[in-house]
């Protein structure tokens, strides 16, 4: 791009007879100089301008190194003059490069470039993208007309009015070299009326002085190949202009600070700052200062000009920077914040930070609270002889140290409302948090959810009654739960005989989730299928979460389900949970009984992931896998798993040789419980020269694995694999899980055979939308020969049957 940039800079110093005189490029020839002083002149010219700026993004693109696809345009307006501040990714254009924004102001404008030929200076080029060199033609869409164009350049920045043709053609109407980035201009100029409202449209593209176009834009998108290429503007940008100003509102914030004055935690001699923080800021949450009040140096106080309409709920909260700590302390970390609705220009009420009043305290308000704890007594969850109900707040100094107790009226109406009244140091109308706990012995439960709030009462002042967790509604509705128990019968982990015991625990038990509460009894129809039946209390209309759980007959062992939590929604009706396995295991699809199963790998030129070949007389072949237990152990990253380290550590996992010499096997007893499906990997033990592995996963890459079915129990042999051909040998590669074979007629019939187990069954239909039939005898693994008929037949397996 050298000859290029050399172009557009040689191109602006021609003379322009618009202009009636030469400019005078000499004094700006320093860009960094003269960057920088359009910086300045841009701050000092917004300063006398409306607050109504807006701010565009480039499109993120880096054609020519990002300065406008990584930029901003800001643009502002006073009513009479347009302010145009173009802030490139590292403060310049560069390159001699310029960027054309084209202005859309309602007027007729152009649908594309394409019969813009003036190459007058760089400027121009810049705006009609050609020049001798080329043309990258413009066009523009989605009803975007351009009338008007600013060529923003690093030394000099121009506005014209647009017309097709020649050099010369464009009407320049005004431009600077001083500061050009930031460039404003008489809203007239463009074609508005001074301080009538308008919307105007706008789209930038960078452009070299010859016409090459980036794919860089901003306040809007293109699509294009970068060059002198066609391109397409997709998007642009709408700025409003002479808007009137949204009134804004003063408010004032005061907050306290003595008690972190007097515990050394707030130290305003040191240099401690206080700030307010919230969502009524320009910039949400950026803080505002506070300093002290002329009355009380301990009050710290500030106003700041809320620009949100009124009645809209704003959020705060204070906070102190503590410089001999380096860092800021907020107020109620992880609670609520303080909030208030915009009423117009108003004062808060001067609050304790963090609500921590001192003793004595300016002010003491006397706070009652009451709750109705019915629903709770109903439900189990408070027991009126054994437990006491609190209330836990920033009423409390400090905040949530302690509560205080609430008690009932047992001759009143409704005994189970209970009440308190408790001091309060806040001030009035401070915004204060609690809950209600209750206490049982040395146990707090706490209400869910987000605290309670209130403002704090001048004088006196008493909360609307509540409930507990705002539980006030209640059912009873029983619900059945059926649990199959087959595999962890076959398994042993779960032997009735010991005093085993499976319940269902969840939040239908009032959110308590208590195992062994509720345990459920074998069915009269299947006595491995366990049942019960419970009154759900809960409010009709909830999702209850739970989970089956096994507790030995020790209580000692409490073993939930690993699978998600299941759900059922609570209707107002009984409802039944359909039968489900035990985590989902399906009897059909895991060991019922311990089986022994063969392991053969085929080592005849096996050579691992490292290049390094199997020699069978100093190297030891070693399985692993979830078959084992537990799952898939340390082996491969054990560092003394080399020969013969490996037969002390793992002596079990290493295969023996077979007569043939290159064929290894080993036998495991796989327990029940297990899957029929089996992952699991082979590795070479390197002995060869006294090399020593501190790897042995070297057969594959990660979990690249075999993957098999045991198809019988009590003992079965698994096909040869062949080591590092996990999937790539038909012979041994990852079985099918329910594979199918479809011979060729023969003899008038189809043969069929697939690999199955107990459970499987085949079904056979004419066409795929029905009418699915079992094939008789082909429970697990076999075959038949299927009568040959004219039309089509398919066959397919639906999933295992319990």
């Amino acid at each position: 791009m050298g000859e290029l940039m050399l172009g557009f800079i040689t191109t602006l110093n021609q003379y322009n007879p618009a202009s009636d005189a030469m400019k005078n490029f000499s004094c700006l020839r320093n860009k960094l100089t003269s960057t920088l002083s359009g910086l300045a002149v841009a701050a000092l010219l917004n300063s006398g301008l409306s607050a109504r700026a807006t701010n565009y993004v480039g499109n993120g693109n880096t054609g020519f190194g990002g300065s406008i696809g990584n930029g901003t345009l800001s643009v502002t307006d006073d009513g009479t003059n347009l302010t145009f501040k173009l802030l490139p990714s590292g403060g310049s254009i560069g390159g001699g490069n310029g960027v054309a924004l084209f202005i859309d102001t309602g007027a007729a404008g152009f649908t594309s470039t394409a019969g813009f030929q003036d190459a007058f200076d760089g400027g121009h080029s810049v705006v009609s993208g050609y020049s001798g060199s080329g043309q990258s033609v413009m066009t523009f869409t989605n009803g975007f007309q351009p009338a008007y164009a600013i060529s923003f350049g690093d030394s000099f920045t121009s506005l014209y009015k647009l017309a097709n043709g020649g050099n010369g053609s464009f009407t320049y109407i005004t431009g600077t070299g001083t500061g050009p980035l930031t460039f404003t201009i008489p809203a007239a100029d463009i074609g508005l009326t001074p301080g009538t409202p308008a919307t105007i449209r706008i789209f930038g593209s960078l452009v070299s002085g010859s016409g090459y176009r980036s794919t860089e834009a901003i306040a809007g998108n293109d699509f294009g190949l970068q060059g002198w290429n066609p391109f397409s503007q997709t998007a642009y940008s709408v700025y409003s202009f002479a808007t009137p100003p949204a009134p804004t509102y003063n408010v004032t914030f005061q907050v306290d600070m003595t008690e972190q004055i007097a515990t050394g935690a707030f130290n305003p001699t040191n240099g401690d700052a206080v700030y307010v923080g919230g969502t009524f800021e320009t910039n949400a949450w950026s803080n505002v200062q506070l300093l002290p009040s002329v009355s009380n140096t301990n009050i710290y106080v500030g106003t700041y000009s809320d620009q949100n309409p009124t009645n809209t709920v704003e959020q705060f909260k204070f906070n102190f920077y503590s410089v001999s700590g380096a860092s800021n302390s907020w107020e109620f970390n992880g609670a609520l914040n303080r909030n208030f609705a915009l009423a117009g220009n108003e004062t808060l009420p001067v609050v304790y930070f963090n609500d921590v009043y001192p003793t004595p305290s300016a002010t003491t308000n006397n706070l009652t609270v009451s709750i109705d704890m019915g629903p709770q007594i109903y439900l189990g969850d408070f027991d009126p002889n054994t437990m006491q109900i609190e209330a836990f707040g920033t009423f409390s100094s400090p905040p949530w140290s302690s509560g205080f107790v609430l008690t009932n009226n047992p001759t009143a109406t409704n005994s189970n409302v209970y009440s308190g009244t408790t001091a309060d140091g806040n001030y009035p109308g401070s915004f204060e948090q609690f809950k209600f706990v209750i206490v049982n012995g040395s146990t707090n439960t706490y209400e869910n959810g987000n605290n309670r709030y209130f403002y704090t009462p001048t004088n006196s002042g008493a909360l609307p009654l509540a409930y507990f967790n705002n539980v006030s509604t209640y059912g009873a509705t029983p619900i059945t739960f059926q649990v199959d128990m087959t595999v962890p019968l076959a398994a042993g982990a779960f032997v009735p005989g010991n005093g085993d015991t499976v319940s269902p625990a969840g939040t239908f038990q009032t959110n308590v989730w208590t195992p062994a509460a509720f345990p459920l009894s074998p069915s009269a129809n299947n006595p491995h299928v366990y049942v019960g039946t419970y009154v759900d209390k809960n409010q009709p209309g909830v999702y209850e979460q739970f989970k089956y759980v096994v507790v030995n007959g020790a209580q000692t062992i409490t073993n939930y389900e690993s699978v998600n939590n299941r759900v059922f929604l609570l209707g107002s009706t009984a409802y039944t949970n359909p039968v489900v396995f035990w985590n989902n295991l399906n009897p059909n699809q895991v060991l019922l009984m311990p089986t022994t199963v063969t392991f053969a790998v085929d080592m005849a030129n096996a050579v691992d992931i490292f290049s390094n070949a199997f020699n069978p007389a100093s190297d030891s072949v070693i399985i692993n896998g979830d078959f084992l237990n537990p799952a898939w152990p340390n082996v491969w990253l054990d560092p003394y798993a080399y020969y013969p380290g490996v037969q002390e550590d793992y002596p079990q996992l290493v295969l023996q040789v077979s007569a043939d010499g290159h064929t290894y096997t080993n036998m495991f007893l796989i327990p029940a419980g297990q899957s029929h499906e089996v992952t699991y990997k082979y590795g070479i033990i390197h002995n060869s020269g006294g090399q020593v592995n501190t790897n042995c996963d070297n057969e594959a890459g990660f979990a690249q694995n075999h993957v098999r079915y045991i198809r019988a129990t009590g003992t079965y042999n698994f096909p040869t694999d062949v080591f590092g051909q996990q999937r790539t040998n038909s012979a041994a590669a990852t079985e099918l899980l329910y594979g199918v074979s479809i011979g060729r007629i023969s003899g008038g019939s189809i043969p069929v055979s697939w690999l199955g187990f107990a459970g499987i069954t085949l079904q056979t239909s004419t066409n795929l939308s029905g009418g699915w039939q079992n094939v008789p005898g082909a429970d697990a693994a076999g075959t038949t020969n299927w009568p040959a008929t004219n039309g089509q037949q398919f066959f397919r397996y639906p999933n295992p049957q319990p």
